[in-house]
Order: structure tokens, then sequence, then C-alpha cells
């Protein structure tokens, strides 16, 4: 039987994906009109890092949240804690989103994000050893 706790994260990193890409648009409507205020602001650097850091976080919950789809049945209980970690890693470029829209308080959460994606990713190494094993003893 599959393990539905990475569905989470796929729903999250499409939806927040789709959000990056919303944030890119923007950015480069805003290039386009060459203001030089905006070029060297500091928002637009804000935005810009939230463009790219929210991208690959929201590719990371994808792409774990599969793996744990997957492969997570063997350690639901690690499984479950790990997609929770890898969604809160979106508060990493979710402040900076924040940020760069005027509520700059918010910038002291981005590294619990970072730390909470880390731990996230290293919780998915015993799920990944386990579930694939399991796979391999299963079908052999």
């Amino acid at each position: 039987m599959m393990n539905v706790a990475g569905k989470k994260n796929i729903v999250v990193g499409t939806a927040y994906f789709v959000l990056t890409l919303g944030l890119g648009m923007f950015l480069m409507k805003m290039l386009q009109g060459q203001d030089p205020l905006w070029m060297d602001s500091p928002v637009r650097k804000m935005l810009a890092g939230a463009h790219l850091h929210g991208s690959l976080e929201a590719l990371i919950n994808i792409l774990f949240g599969y793996l744990i789809y997957r492969f997570g049945a063997r350690m639901p209980l690690v499984s479950n804690i790990a997609s929770w970690l890898l969604i809160g890693g979106l508060l990493h470029s979710g402040s900076a989103y924040l940020a760069g829209i005027g509520m700059t308080a918010v910038k002291t959460v981005a590294p619990f994000g970072a730390v909470s994606l880390i731990a996230g990713i290293v919780l998915m190494l015993p799920v990944l050893v386990k579930g694939v094993d399991s796979e391999y003893s299963d079908s052999a």
C-alpha cells in the first residue's frame, strides 16, 4: 500500500510553483520598464531571490512528495515528519515574498524555513533507504 503523506507536498509544491511563476512574470514586466529606481531597488532583489528560491523549494516539495508517496509506507511516522518539514521549508522563500511587499519583520522566519527544509531532506534518507530496499526485496 502506498503512503499518502507525500500527496500534500505535491499539491502544495505545485501551487507554490505556480505562485513563483506569477512572480517571475511580474518581475519580467517590471524589468521591461527599465525604471532605474526599480533596477537598483532592494525590493526587486528580495523578490528575485524569492522567485529563485521559491521555485526550487516548490520543485523539492513535488519531488520529495512523490518519493514519500512512493516509498514512505515502511516508515510512516518519519515520512510524515519529513513531509511537514519540507512544507515548512517554504517559509524560507515565503518570508522573502512577504518582505518584498513590505512585511520586513517576517525575514526573521527565513532561517527556520531553511533549517526545516534541510531537516526534511535529511529525514528522507532513511525513508528512501528503507523504502527502496523493501521495493527490491519484495520483487526478488
